[in-house]
């Protein structure tokens, strides 16, 4: 035995001595100036797990290699502010929400569980604000010099080109977030007519105004074709920054305006960035929105399967926005994290105009004391009168039982890759990967980031009260 360890220590201690270096051909060593030096390549998760394994198993062997930072986590890219997913859990007035549908979503067979990889871009103003209005001034004939605005401040700038008081066309950029600017013209449509009405049960000649916009009617509409909404539409929003073709550009007509827009394309998808513009029947613009970014790659990371995201929708805190593609309805969320969709009621059924409050059905309320009646005599008053009439109880109130939600659960059975846009506790805009799940009556869509865990920090899950009618 003691032999063998003998032999196994005296190999050991020949593995950690110093080797003695090999003599070099006199070829390589001349030659090694004009040889490229080697490139270290990286292929995904399996070349660092490899990497990092090779590196475990020198330390364990060695017992001296020290590689610091190798499995130290990488901190996130930004830390998301509260997302469309949280805001629409807010949507309407939540705490008359008085009646819930319970949404329990579960990922149909349909769906891969396999994951992916994905870019992540930042949405990066770009240019100084000057600028930007000077050119989206030229591109809209509003004439002026850019200047401060009388409503900006440190932590949201905004500049303006035209007057602030609603007496003309002008327009309006803050320099945060995407650098959006916004173009009104109040006098883009017809004025208003106003007539004199009389007040129904008032003084004689006693009168208001009555003022509504004259509708002009289709045939004498000056608002541009469609083929011409889109190559007008294209020159403004070049103006500012998006060159995008033509034929990109989406346009919707009424008796009200024409609208054209355009989203922000990246890596082939129509994001949820928008450039608008619209004209009033007079064929005047009546108004413009559009931004100055540049897109700027943030890398490549990991992603979770379309069936793990599914589990996320409960959450509330993954959502992005989608591009035109995947427009949909609105989730709500219970305090309990479970997806809820509000459904439009008042009150609880059988108490209104009942004249009962917080009674059993058919109870009646007590008589007024004041009623003659009724005759009570005053607490505490030794010489009241006796009297045979019975004195009313008042009811007992049952505690109010709070509805059960109504269960549904929703089949996923679809989804579709895209870039969804979040934006950041500093108000800048991002396009993270993310899958839009399609509603099995095709209604509308539910868009998921689809980022592992880590590369973003997420806001705390919101939470939604449940409803105290406050008359209980």
């Amino acid at each position: 035995m003691n032999d063998h360890f003998d032999d196994a220590e005296a190999r050991l201690r020949r593995a950690a001595s110093a080797p003695l270096a090999p003599e070099l051909d006199p070829a390589l060593v001349t030659g090694a100036p004009d040889r490229r030096a080697p490139r270290l390549v990286r292929r995904g998760r399996a070349a660092r797990a490899a990497g990092i394994s090779l590196s475990a198993i020198a330390a364990v062997s060695v017992g001296a290699l020290v590689v610091p930072g190798v499995l130290a986590p990488r901190a996130p890219l930004f830390t998301a502010a509260a997302g469309a997913g949280q805001e629409a859990a807010a949507f309407g007035d939540a705490s008359r929400m008085m009646l819930w549908i319970d949404y329990r979503y579960v990922a149909g067979p349909g769906l891969s569980t396999d994951g992916g990889r994905g870019t992540v871009y930042q949405l990066a103003r770009v240019g100084d604000p000057e600028g930007v209005l000077t050119h989206v001034a030229a591109a809209l004939g509003v004439a002026g010099t850019p200047a401060e605005s009388a409503y900006s401040s440190p932590e949201y700038p905004s500049y303006v080109v035209g007057p602030e008081d609603g007496s003309g066309p002008a327009i309006t950029l803050g320099w945060s977030g995407t650098g959006s600017w916004w173009y009104n013209d109040p006098g883009a449509y017809p004025a208003a007519v106003c007539v004199d009405v009389p007040v129904a049960g008032g003084a004689e000649g006693e009168t208001y105004q009555d003022c509504a916009q004259p509708e002009v009617p289709a045939s004498e509409s000056k608002a541009p074709s469609e083929a011409e909404a889109r190559a007008l539409a294209a020159e403004i929003f070049e103006a500012s920054g998006l060159d995008v073709a033509p034929g990109d550009i989406r346009v919707t007509a009424d008796s009200w305006q024409t609208l054209a827009s355009a989203s922000l394309v990246v890596d082939g998808t129509a994001t949820a960035l928008e450039y608008s513009v619209a004209w009033s029947p007079l064929g005047t613009i009546s108004w413009a929105t559009g931004h100055s970014i540049e897109v700027i790659e943030r890398g490549d990371f990991d992603t979770v399967s379309p069936v793990a995201a599914v589990g996320r929708i409960a959450e509330g805190r993954w959502y992005g926005a989608a591009g035109p593609d995947y427009m949909g309805g609105m989730v709500a969320f219970a305090a309990d994290g479970v997806a809820r969709s509000a459904e439009d009621g008042g009150g609880e059924a059988g108490t209104e105009g009942s004249g009962v409050s917080g009674s059993e059905p058919g109870a009646t309320e007590p008589a007024d004391p004041g009623d003659p009646g009724v005759v009570l005599p005053e607490p505490g008053d030794p010489d009241a009168p006796a009297t045979d009439e019975p004195i009313e109880e008042l009811p007992i109130e049952e505690p109010v039982e709070e509805p059960t939600p109504e269960v549904v659960t929703v089949t996923l059975d679809r989804a579709e890759a895209t870039l969804l846009m979040l934006w950041d506790v500093d108000g800048n805009a991002w396009l993270v990967p993310g899958y839009a799940f399609e509603n099995p009556e095709g209604d509308f869509w539910t868009t998921i980031v689809s980022l592992v865990e880590g590369v973003i920090e997420l806001p705390e899950p919101m939470q939604i009260e449940p409803y105290v009618d406050p008359a209980a």
